[in-house]
């Protein structure tokens, strides 16, 4: 338990944690006017990637809740009840865990070469689909009255602006992460030292 906690408290998997909430957080909101195009999905996979254990949980949590706080404070506020905003989170919100959790089944070193960021983005593409399939489920509970077939017909324009936001974000933040960890960023460095190479000091 005690390690567990020690390796959750970890300095640099605690900054990066803080930076991928805060990034998150601030494009999600910033981009609230158009939809489905958001930056958590591939920031979540990215968490589980790199971060893992309950990281992958609690980064695209932390970046769901207060951003939907917000997003419902500044765009939405009294247009939903309660008992709808709760329902739509709970898919949400889950949706994108279940994104992180994908990300912590993935080998860490696909993001120490640029050609694993097509890899990375590829994954990130399929993961848009099955996280807006689960979104769709959703709907149809929350909304019975509605036909399914209706409802998966509508969903079609929203999908493809997800996917193109995923093949915006998954690259644009694979590419700078595997850059910043080239040029020896500190936050990013020594991270997962088993898949270097020794260095030879002359």
């Amino acid at each position: 338990m005690v390690s567990g906690s020690k390796r959750l408290l970890d300095p640099k998997k605690l900054n990066m944690a803080i930076l991928f909430i805060a990034l998150g957080v601030a494009l999600r909101v910033a981009l609230a006017g158009y939809p489905n195009i958001e930056p958590v999905l591939a920031i979540a996979l990215m968490a589980g990637l790199l971060l893992g254990g309950l990281y992958a949980f609690m980064v695209p949590f932390a970046i769901m809740v207060l951003s939907d706080y917000a997003i419902y404070a500044l765009h939405y506020e009294g247009m939903f009840g309660w008992k709808v905003i709760l329902g739509i989170s709970f898919f949400t919100w889950t949706g994108m865990m279940f994104v992180g959790y994908v990300g912590t089944r993935m080998k860490p070193r696909l993001l120490f070469r640029m050609r694993g960021v097509g890899v990375f983005t590829g994954i990130a593409v399929i993961v848009t689909v099955l996280y807006d399939l689960w979104t769709v489920v959703g709907t149809i509970i929350l909304i019975p009255w509605a036909s399914p077939g209706h409802i998966l017909v509508a969903q079609i324009p929203f999908t493809a602006y997800h996917i193109l936001s995923t093949l915006v974000f998954a690259p644009l933040f694979g590419t700078g992460y595997v850059y910043l960890k080239e040029y020896g960023m500190p936050l990013l460095s020594d991270w997962k030292t088993e898949d270097k190479k020794p260095r030879d000091d002359a």
